[in-house]
């Protein structure tokens, strides 16, 4: 197996507020993206901490049987009294988190936020896209505070929007399209569970992927976003990595650019 990631700022950021991880050995992987929110201070930090955190989370239980909500809340828990010795801000930690594990053919992925979660398959490609409504998404940095948890359970109670959609490889054709509105409550995970082949690829990628625009200021669908992503040439060394730098070198030239930070990290089996 092989395992790649790759972090890019935003045109309208002063610093990434994004983070990626991965690792891969010759039994399993891990792929893991964290996207810290805008309008909370040093969720650069935030952000790479939480990664690094269900990066332990991981190879503690090395993707043995634990539920998506308990793995979360662990995670979150690690890093509860990192305030204690760092002088972060009480909501630094205000970050999604997006993961997926590997291990004897078994697959396993779970999504605190929005974002996206992606399997590609000789002959096609799954898709789910995570949005909240209002851009609110539900934290896990929220458990470590019962006021402001209350609060969002008060005030920004929406559910997730999610769109589920399998395509043909290649040819675009959709196999399936579901879109599922009120799937689960805010603080419940989306995840997902399957098998995986040899050269499949599994992978998450954070919401930058919504804020692309043409020149003109046209907005690009993110749908359309996730196949440039993903066209990796070969799978070969730090394929992530290469893909994204070729894609904003051609994405410069055409004078299209990102607002947002981009992420990836992806496993290939």
């Amino acid at each position: 197996m092989n395992a790649n990631h790759h972090f890019e700022i935003g045109k309208e950021h002063v610093i990434c507020e994004d983070y990626a991880l991965s690792d891969a050995s010759s039994t399993c992987a891990y792929a893991i993206v964290c996207d810290g929110c805008s309008s909370s201070p040093d969720v650069d930090f935030g952000a790479r901490a939480l990664a690094l955190s269900a990066k332990r989370s991981l190879l503690r239980i090395n993707g043995g049987e634990m539920t998506a909500d308990l793995f979360g809340k662990i995670t979150i828990r690690n890093l509860e009294h990192i305030g204690d010795t760092v002088p972060l801000h009480p909501q630094a930690l205000d970050a999604t988190l997006l993961m997926a594990f590997v291990k004897d053919k078994n697959f396993k992925a779970h999504m605190f936020g929005d974002g996206v979660f992606f399997h590609k398959t000789a002959t096609t490609l799954r898709v789910v896209h995570v949005d909240f409504e209002n851009n609110k998404p539900a934290y896990l940095s929220y458990y470590l505070d019962k006021l402001r948890l209350k609060e969002y359970e008060d005030t920004c109670m929406e559910s997730k929007h999610i769109l589920d959609i399998s395509l043909y490889t290649g040819t675009g054709e959709a196999k399936d399209a579901i879109e599922v509105e009120n799937y689960v409550k805010p603080f419940e995970p989306v995840t997902f569970e399957g098998l995986v082949e040899a050269g499949d690829i599994i992978g998450v990628m954070s919401d930058g992927v919504n804020s692309f625009k043409k020149g003109d200021g046209t907005e690009i669908p993110w749908n359309q976003m996730v196949e440039e992503f993903i066209d990796f040439k070969t799978t070969e060394g730090v394929f992530v990595h290469r893909r994204l730098s070729a894609m904003k070198r051609r994405l410069v030239k055409d004078q299209i650019t990102h607002s947002d930070d981009i992420s990836m990290a992806a496993i290939v089996v």
